[in-house]
């Protein structure tokens, strides 16, 4: 297989379909890929990212339950709108597997009588565990696109046959680093995940091992460095089909990749230092397996050993979100509690009255009857009017630089228990009720950082 049988190097529009199952023979599956895009290009002159569309019944595709309009890679595009007949189209079709796994809670063997914490486990790709991660994603500059756009070059051009892989110093090495809750490590679900229908042809299976190393540190001296080496025995093995794509995510790798200069400080040969050498050790094995990649995490770059982050090939910094980003977050969390009916949108008969007052004059409807609107919707049509729900949430978006997107997606939920009694709660009333607790929130974070009087959480 050439390099241009598995890269993308025009402007292509990648489309992902989701079927219920998938033909076993190759012929069979070529076929419907073949169909499926006969059926897309016919079926789509322009599209727009993010939609989710389904063949309509006259097409023979019983068993597709999703085609997702899923990326672009290319020149921007100015009306953000793409010609299906412009572009080449990267089809790729998977079947989500079930997460419940047999490798679910698979531990390494240590000489130890006393229990530990399972320190990896395994999920077969692409997996219904994991198919909200990537949709839950909100960056600045399309950044886990771009990502996936570099991971999928770095492995594609380490496939191409004959290859010398000796020659080049890239190990595959990813790693991800910022505040704590800036969504680093669902970023590196979501990217193995996308990795492995993007690379679907290239790869006929993928799977993801999490490591925890947490769970490889032992009070017993050596310990540490044999499930190190105990773990990345289990991805070789998992590597040596070079038709798996195997995707390894380590969160916190300053805990077994930390600085070796302190471990020496006391003039003793800690069990820290021998974690660093043994991890060091066994990535200089797995760079010579073009199959395996590696995703990392740290909210302590600094105290990463040096020696690790020479053998980085990305370093990725993940900033807390922005005001345009938080905005987006506190959207998605509002429009889904209406979405499952927690927020009661149906209108009251003073609501009825303004409807159709609104509707004489030709205006939007009344703003605590929709959804919390985009961005950008609400800066055309909302800001004018300050007490709809996108001007009073842009206005909270800005109040909110510092915050975690871990701390986001708790506050809308959060708000509507401590600040709500239950029965009718409307649109409005829900926004009030964040209102709320980001302002709590605010209070605590203010005494936490020393600059207030102490808050208790709830008062």
């Amino acid at each position: 297989m050439s390099i241009q049988d598995t890269t993308l190097l025009r402007p292509t529009l990648h489309v992902e379909v989701a079927v219920s199952v998938l033909p076993t023979k190759a012929d069979r599956a070529r076929k419907l890929r073949d169909e499926l895009k006969a059926w897309f290009v016919n079926s789509h002159e322009s599209v727009a990212l993010g939609r989710a569309v389904l063949p309509k019944p006259d097409y023979d595709f019983p068993d597709v339950t999703l085609v997702d309009i899923a990326d672009y890679t290319g020149p921007p595009s100015g009306t953000g709108y793409h010609n299906v007949l412009e572009l080449d189209l990267d089809l790729q079709v998977y079947v989500l597997q079930p997460p419940n796994l047999e490798d679910d809670n698979r531990r390494a063997i240590t000489q130890t009588t006393e229990p530990e914490l399972p320190h990896f486990r395994i999920l077969v790709l692409p997996n219904v565990a994991l198919k909200d991660e990537w949709s839950s994603l909100v960056f600045e500059d399309a950044l886990p696109s771009r990502l996936l756009r570099y991971l999928v070059r770095m492995v594609a051009m380490m496939k191409q046959q004959g290859l010398n892989l000796a020659t080049f110093n890239w190990n595959r090495l990813c790693l991800l680093h910022g505040p704590p809750g800036s969504g680093k490590s669902t970023l590196c679900r979501a990217l193995a995940q996308k990795l492995s229908i993007r690379l679907g042809r290239t790869f006929t299976k993928s799977v993801l091992i999490e490591v925890n190393t947490n769970g490889m540190l032992s009070k017993y001296f050596g310990e540490s460095g044999k499930l190190i080496t105990s773990t990345f025995d289990n991805i070789c093995s998992t590597a040596a089909d070079s038709h798996t794509l195997v995707c390894v995510v380590m969160d916190e790798i300053e805990t077994i990749a930390g600085r070796r200069e302190r471990s020496t400080t006391g003039g003793e040969c800690t069990d820290g230092l021998r974690a660093t050498n043994q991890l060091l050790t066994a990535l200089d094995r797995v760079r010579h397996l073009p199959n395996v990649l590696i995703l990392c995490t740290s909210n302590l770059v600094t105290e990463i050993d040096q020696a690790f982050l020479d053998r980085v090939d990305i370093k990725q910094h993940i900033p807390s979100p922005s005001p345009e980003a938080v905005y987006e977050i506190l959207r998605s969390c509002v429009n889904e509690m209406v979405r499952s009916h927690l927020i009661d949108t149906t209108p009251s008969s003073a609501s009825k009255k303004r409807t159709r007052a609104s509707t004489a004059n030709s205006s939007p409807p009344p703003p605590d009857l929709v959804p919390v609107p985009s961005l950008s919707e609400t800066h055309l049509y909302h800001l004018n009017s300050p007490t709809s729900p996108g001007a009073r949430m842009w206005s909270l978006a800005q109040r909110c630089r510092g915050f975690s997107g871990r701390t986001l997606r708790r506050l809308p939920i959060l708000g509507l228990a401590m600040y709500t009694w239950g029965g009718h709660i409307s649109l409005s009333d829900a926004v009030s009720a964040l209102e709320a607790a980001i302002e709590q929130e605010l209070k605590v974070k203010m005494t936490v950082e020393g600059k207030g009087e102490e808050v208790v959480v709830g008062e």
